[in-house]
């Protein structure tokens, strides 16, 4: 089965449905506006079916993203590679409860946008500072900028000193 842009839960997990295939960026209006070019592609592999009494959708979003780095200017193509394990809810409740273990999703009407849920993991994992391989080794390489701060002297809790004040009338 290939991408839908949006799925029934309930069969889904009924049925087991797998979804693979690719996306292409532009099939992704948000990540797109983000690309130096519009023909990247992601393949999508992703499992539905039910666990510990949610439905769970996991598997693996990949391909190669075409970045613009941030400190020289050049496009570059940046591997994305995300591992996906979402529980699927129908309310607020069960999105609080399940926050801790996994990464729910909210669910409405029994249908979940299959193409906007995977925009955005992939827009959650593209760095937040684009910067091409060479230049990500250089500024690696360079010493701290700043020399580290001094330790400030320590001061004594103002409520401990309170404490003691009370502990001696």
């Amino acid at each position: 089965m290939g991408i839908p842009t949006k799925i029934r839960v309930s069969s889904a997990a009924a049925q087991a449905e797998r979804y693979d295939g690719e996306l292409s960026s532009k099939a992704l209006p948000r990540l797109g506006g983000l690309l130096t070019d519009a023909g990247g592609v992601i393949r999508v592999s992703l499992q539905a079916q039910l666990r510990q009494g949610h439905v769970a959708l996991q598997g693996m979003l990949a391909g190669s993203l075409a970045l613009l780095c941030k400190r020289c200017g050049k496009s570059y193509d940046w591997p994305l590679e995300a591992e996906v394990d979402w529980r699927l809810v129908a309310d607020e409740a069960s999105e609080r409860a399940l926050m801790q273990e996994f990464e729910p999703l909210l669910v409405e009407d029994d249908e979940l946008q299959l193409r906007e849920a995977i925009e955005d993991e992939v827009l959650l994992c593209l760095p937040m500072l684009p910067r091409c391989e060479s230049c990500e080794n250089m500024v690696a390489s360079q010493p701290e900028a700043a020399a580290p701060m001094e330790e400030e002297p320590r001061r004594e809790n103002p409520f401990a000193a309170l404490k003691k004040q009370l502990k001696s009338d």
